[in-house]
């Protein structure tokens, strides 16, 4: 690129980013929902709420399946290549200016989580959904030094909600923006409520409605909101399976874990799906496992994805690796265990969109309880041969397929 080529790309992009700006300007309320997890969740209720009180709201989601919401309209956002920050500027772009915009925050590291908020969006709310321990080469190698970057890209002028639940935390939010043109509330999550996975992203629909002089959440909403967040097996022909790769972070897993073991049983067999441009994460699974591993509540490991021999070589517990396995016969071998199965890890990959729609085929071939006890009902049929030979024809079908 000579001379005058760098020249006119500088005037272009400033001049983009005047457009954008004045774009921007003309929006009433711009909210940026940023954090560790239930980003892509809180903005979609962020939308739905706004959207339902009258208001012109456009919505950004990024992620497995990038996304825009205009309404009751959702637009696919279409990616070639490498994706870079300029797609906000694009997207937005493509709607006339709204009473209200909704972005979710795709940065992982503090700079570019400061540049999305100082120069695509300029938010009147910034909400912290919470703060786990993921990417941790770029944001910090805590959770005390990750809240540290959170609250470094804030911009002034801002209010938070912050969602965060640990108090340490909350105060050092307190202390740290008491010191800047940045206003505070923290999520409040009533007891009741503590066990459900997530459950400061519901509530702190209500705190950012207060923020931007809206009426709060019908009390059914809420609890229909509340009622997404709960978490139970999906009920497969050979066994039980549930796929938390989405939440990408240990402590959200855990959390998932946790809510899960409370119905049936205590050890799980974790199925881990491995990136190589993500090792930061990989090392804190590997920490996690070993403590369940320690603590009793795994047996073993199946891994998939890349690095997975370095990952069995440094792991303490037993590691079945599946390189080269269609996505399908990794699952039948995991549910041929015996153990439920809880896929982790990471989720924006074609093997996991790939395991992903398998265990929703499944799913819709296996009848429901309550399909069940209608057919008892109708035909007088013993459930346990039903289920019996529901299984049989699941294993029938692998069989014939491995031909």
């Amino acid at each position: 690129m000579n001379l005058s080529q760098t020249l006119h790309r500088l005037v272009d992009l400033t001049r983009r980013g005047t457009d954008h700006s004045d774009h921007l300007s003309k929006i009433d309320t711009t909210i940026v929902v940023s954090g560790t997890r239930g980003k892509s969740g809180l903005t979609r209720r962020l939308c739905d709420a706004l959207a339902s009180r009258e208001n012109d709201v456009l919505g950004k989601i990024t992620g497995n399946h990038p996304k825009m919401i205009h309404n009751d309209e959702e637009h696919p956002i279409e990616r070639e290549g490498r994706v870079t920050l300029y797609e906000n500027e694009t997207e937005i772009g493509k709607y006339d200016p709204v009473d209200a915009l909704v972005v979710e925050n795709q940065a992982i590291g503090e700079y570019t989580t400061r540049l999305i908020n100082q120069r695509f969006t300029d938010p009147d709310v910034v909400v912290l959904t919470n703060v786990r321990r993921d990417h941790i080469d770029r944001l910090g190698a805590n959770r005390m030094e990750i809240a540290r970057s959170f609250a470094r890209a804030v911009p002034d002028g801002t209010h938070v909600v912050n969602g965060e639940q640990t108090e340490e935390i909350q105060t050092f939010f307190e202390e740290t923006f008491a010191d800047r043109d940045v206003t505070l509330t923290h999520v409040e999550v009533p007891e009741r409520d503590e066990t459900v996975p997530g459950a400061e992203t519901v509530h702190a629909v209500d705190h950012v409605l207060d923020a931007v002089d809206e009426p709060r959440l019908t009390d059914a909403k809420l609890q229909t909101y509340l009622d997404e967040m709960r978490v139970d097996w999906t009920r497969l022909a050979s066994g039980r399976v549930f796929n938390a790769a989405s939440v990408n972070d240990v402590d959200s897993t855990e959390m998932i874990r946790r809510a899960l073991c409370r119905q049936r049983g205590n050890v799980v067999q974790p199925f881990l799906y491995l990136r190589g441009d993500r090792r930061a994460r990989t090392t804190s699974f590997l920490n996690y496992l070993t403590e369940l591993y320690h603590d009793g509540a795994i047996e073993q490991v199946r891994v998939a994805g890349e690095t997975t021999e370095l990952f069995a070589d440094r792991a303490p517990f037993p590691v079945v690796r599946h390189d080269g396995d269609e996505p399908a016969d990794a699952l039948d071998a995991a549910l041929g265990d015996g153990w439920p199965v809880l896929i982790m890890g990471n989720t924006v990959a074609e093997y996991m969109r790939a395991l992903e729609a398998d265990i929703e085929r499944r799913e819709d071939a296996v009848v429901t309880p309550a399909e069940l006890d209608e057919f008892v009902v109708t035909n007088d049929a013993d459930p346990d041969d039903i289920v019996a030979e529901q299984r049989t024809d699941t294993e029938h079908t692998a069989i014939q397929s491995d031909d």
